[in-house]
């Protein structure tokens, strides 16, 4: 059976990026994977952030895409405190990718993470959480690398493993989710919260 697979990325504005988008998007199809990405292929009436949740919920994994959405040519970093520095030529993703990448882990999702060489590498998209950080150049080969390929065969597992999980017991595992990410207790793994107006790929 085709699973559904949440596709978090933002809209595209280079031919380069939208190739690599696609090429990610065939590729998990060619797996019996059903990328889904609000604003790309799943379209709601509802605020951005309840749109994702909701789309989430019927995915069975995540996979996160990271590319530049901004080019600091040159900045300043904590302004006016003693751990003032510099910015110079400084990528950044959209914020979606760490909203949509923190509300995956707190839903229990198997994450993949693919993350455009050069990007600075903050937050959920560095390396040190539960999964690991795949540093890529935007082309089609680089799904072909070996590396690649074995990190997706270990989360493909985990996608399956999830899968059957959630329909021999999907009331346990929610119950599991709620333990793990303090939601219980009113904690949870994250010191704190984003905002934003928009959502990267429904944005024009």
């Amino acid at each position: 059976m085709e699973k559904k697979i949440f596709l978090s990325v933002g809209r595209t504005s280079t031919k380069e990026q939208e190739d690599f988008v696609k090429a990610v998007e065939d590729f998990l199809q060619n797996h019996g994977l059903i990328p889904q990405t609000l604003g790309r292929t799943f379209f709601s009436s509802m605020q951005p952030l309840k749109a994702v949740d909701d789309l989430m919920r019927q995915c069975y994994g995540v996979v996160i895409v990271a590319f530049e959405r901004i080019q600091i040519e040159a900045g300043i970093e904590k302004r006016g405190s003693p751990e003032e520095h510099r910015l110079e030529n400084t990528a950044l993703p959209t914020v979606w990718n760490q909203i949509e990448a923190a509300m995956a882990y707190t839903l229990g999702h198997p994450l993949l993470v693919i993350i455009e060489s050069g990007l600075r590498s903050e937050g959920l998209l560095e390396r040190g959480y539960d999964w690991y950080v795949n540093w890529v150049n935007l082309s089609k080969a680089a799904l072909n690398e070996r590396e690649f390929q074995g990190v997706f065969s270990d989360w493909k597992r985990r996608v399956d493993e999830f899968y059957k999980e959630l329909q021999e017991d999907p009331d346990g595992h929610r119950l599991s989710v709620l333990y793990q990410s303090g939601a219980g207790n009113g904690k949870n793994d994250f010191g704190s919260s984003s905002k934003s107006e928009e959502h990267a790929t429904t944005t024009p």
